[in-house]
């Protein structure tokens, strides 16, 4: 989240004793083509991705919360707190990072002073969200890694409980780790004398030990909340994918010498939706899909979040001003707007039942003639998909007891 912010709002983050010789009204850059850049970005590329990903989010919430079925998914706690995190930092993301892009506003001096008193606590919440949804996709894929490759041990670990208190130990770490902004940093007034009034700016404390509290914060989320998660995950969604692919191999082995055919995997594989062992036909139909929805995962989160550790080294080594620093972090704001809206389309994308309960939602809220349409809609990109069926978000419990055989 620590690049997640306008750039013109950057500039500002300066040193008491020199802040207002900037005057974000008056304009601070020469650079048009990175102003535009700029502009384009955060007033009209990130508030659309926003609105997008709320759009799904909510669905995404609707239908988790709107069928009994839903509640039986595996995780279910983890992917509701996932959905609401993502809803809630689109919002407040886009509150921060769109008003000073705005001439209009940042030339308004009730506005001024308005974000510059509320925009450090907003900063504060945006970052927390974030920092949680991490966390949270970690438990998941620590959850699930745990119920695939150790069955024995989830039924005592893997509880609806243990999920409760991992989301609420995400909050607790991601908002002390996300204090550094109010504590670092302080709203200042100066005086414009060309236009005779009163203008603030954010800038940093005077206070060495704050300065460098704030600098430990930014590495520590740097490395705690960007690299760390990628390398975890990596690891651990690897080990899955290969765990699948041993099981359900060793499955379609088991099924092939008992019909008396050790090679009959092709038949295994669902004509039309029918099928002489149906038992086999949906493990096989796990692995394909089970496999798409883990490589999904990590490369969503490898495009998405990835390009924030570069972003912030090269504002770093660059500095604010530099256009090459503000254009790669314009792109790594998309990204991070991105993971937060296109966890919805992942599960509809790779997840028969999840687009089952997706119709049934749009069934009680809107009438069977809407419902009618999104089905069209579904059943063209469940054709358009890899072979559909089960997911690891479906069928969870009954891989992990295989594994256990």
């Amino acid at each position: 989240m620590d690049t997640v912010m306008a750039e013109e709002e950057e500039l500002l983050l300066s040193r008491s004793w020199n802040a207002c010789e900037m005057r974000p009204h008056h304009g601070i850059t020469n650079d048009m083509d990175t102003v535009n850049i700029v502009w384009w970005t955060n007033v009209v590329s990130l508030p659309i991705i926003a609105l997008i990903g709320i759009t799904c989010n909510l669905l995404n919430i609707i239908i988790l919360t709107n069928n009994k079925a839903a509640r039986r998914i595996p995780s279910w706690n983890l992917l509701l707190a996932l959905a609401v995190c993502d809803s809630l930092f689109l919002v407040f993301a886009t509150l921060e990072v769109t008003p000073m892009s705005i001439p209009s506003l940042v030339q308004s001096a009730g506005f001024n002073a308005f974000y510059s008193y509320t925009a450090l606590y907003i900063r504060t919440i945006a970052s927390t969200l974030y920092k949680a949804s991490v966390l949270i996709v970690v438990s998941f894929n620590v959850e699930r890694y745990i119920c695939v490759c150790y069955p024995l041990t989830s039924h005592r670990l893997c509880t609806t409980r243990n999920s409760r208190r991992a989301i609420a130990i995400s909050f607790l770490i991601s908002f002390i780790c996300s204090l550094q902004w109010p504590i670092a940093y302080k709203t200042v007034q100066c005086w414009d004398n060309e236009q005779n009034r009163n203008y603030y700016l954010i800038t940093m404390s005077e206070n060495e030990t704050f300065q460098m509290y704030y600098r430990f914060m930014d590495y520590l989320s740097l490395i705690g909340f960007n690299m760390c998660p990628i390398i975890l995950l990596s690891i651990l969604n690897t080990r899955l994918i290969l765990t699948l692919r041993r099981v359900v191999d060793r499955d379609l082995m088991r099924s092939g010498m008992q019909n008396g055919d050790p090679d009959r995997r092709e038949s295994l594989i669902p004509d039309s939706g029918l099928t002489h062992d149906h038992e086999a036909a949906s493990r096989q139909s796990q692995k394909f899909n089970a496999n798409a929805m883990l490589f999904a995962v990590v490369i969503l989160l490898f495009i998405c979040i990835g390009p924030q550790a570069p972003a912030r080294l090269l504002y770093e080594y660059y500095g604010h001003y530099n256009s090459t620093a503000i254009i790669y972090t314009c792109i790594s704001q998309q990204m991070v707007f991105l993971n937060a809206a296109l966890n919805f389309c992942v599960y509809c994308l790779v997840s028969r039942r999840y687009r089952g309960l997706l119709k049934q939602s749009l069934k009680k809220l809107f009438g069977e003639a809407l419902n009618h349409r999104f089905s069209l809609i579904l059943n063209v990109w469940s054709k358009s998909s890899s072979t559909p069926a089960a997911t690891v978000l479906d069928d969870h419990i009954n891989l992990s007891q295989r594994v256990s055989h």
